[in-house]
């Protein structure tokens, strides 16, 4: 049983990894509301009969919860999603992947500054190299287009990514301590895609989905089944099962996936600024996660 919790949580980072695939498919073709809502629509219709089923009902919300959860699906569900989708159509895959692996970096400062949790010597490197890598990603190593300020309008739509999520991250520590991950993970998919209806209304494509080609519609299966709902399934069994420090470790496998997927399915070519940036970024990623084991007596 453990093993297959293993083999599960193997495959989680390579299905998020995917999902910035498949987004480069859907992202030219849809507008970033719409791919937002119908795949988290999708999501919410997948994941609240296991919800149910695991509660014995839907959980209750008190007043702080919700106001949580408000909060929660705005940033990480609606707006993230809005600057991810938005920045697929002009960035590819292997750069997007090293936006999204500077992320707990940036999560680890946020939680340093208004946590005032500890940031030992290692986790300081990380968070250095990190920075450092996305910023080699983020002008394809020439420094001087961030003072020309010719960076990217899809650049900076991952950077809201970032901001976004850490948001979401800080938000979140505060709200798991009202309901279960699992809770908020469905609850937080349907309130986010409600709050999309009016933009999505607005961008007008929905009422012309017919015309989309197979592979758009394969995409978002994709995106929606698999990358948000099978793979967030099997990350919270394997928490439960293997505990959340063995789980988390896997998540590091996230950006080489995306990478790997982008040059395989897509021909994406890497460059070498962006292949010094990733490999900083995933140092960095890897150094900010290390926990030492704590020694015997």
């Amino acid at each position: 049983m453990f093993k297959l919790h293993y083999v599960k949580l193997f495959f989680v980072p390579i299905l998020w990894g995917g999902a910035l695939v498949a987004g480069r498919v859907v992202a030219p073709n849809l507008p970033p509301f719409t791919t937002a809502f119908l795949r988290f629509m999708a999501v919410s219709l997948f994941l609240l009969p296991f919800l149910y089923a695991r509660e014995g009902g839907f959980p209750r919300l008190s007043r702080r919860s919700a106001l949580l959860l408000v909060v929660l699906s705005f940033t990480g569900v609606m707006m993230f999603n809005f600057f991810l989708f938005s920045g697929l159509r002009t960035v590819t895959a292997v750069r997007s992947a090293v936006f999204i692996a500077f992320t707990p970096s940036v999560v680890a400062m946020a939680s340093a500054l208004f946590f005032r949790e500890r940031v030992n010597l290692l986790m300081g490197i990380g968070i250095v190299a990190a920075f450092a890598g996305a910023v080699i990603t983020i002008t394809d190593g020439n420094i001087g287009r961030v003072l020309s300020k010719a960076v990217s309008t899809g650049d900076l739509f991952l950077l809201g990514c970032v901001v976004m999520w850490t948001i979401y991250s800080i938000t979140a520590k505060f709200a798991m301590g009202e309901l279960a991950p699992f809770t908020l993970l469905t609850y937080g998919s349907l309130l986010g895609s409600l709050l999309m209806v009016p933009f999505v209304l607005w961008e007008g494509a929905i009422f012309s989905l017919h015309t989309q080609p197979p592979e758009v519609w394969f995409g978002l299966l994709y995106l929606s089944i698999g990358a948000a709902g099978i793979a967030y399934l099997w990350y919270y069994e394997g928490i439960k099962a293997v505990g959340a420090p063995r789980a988390t470790i896997f998540l590091n496998l996230e950006p080489v996936a995306a990478m790997v997927l982008g040059i395989v399915i897509l021909g994406e070519r890497v460059t070498l600024p962006v292949l010094i940036g990733a490999v900083l970024v995933i140092c960095g990623l890897l150094l900010t996660n290390y926990r030492p084991k704590k020694a015997k007596k």
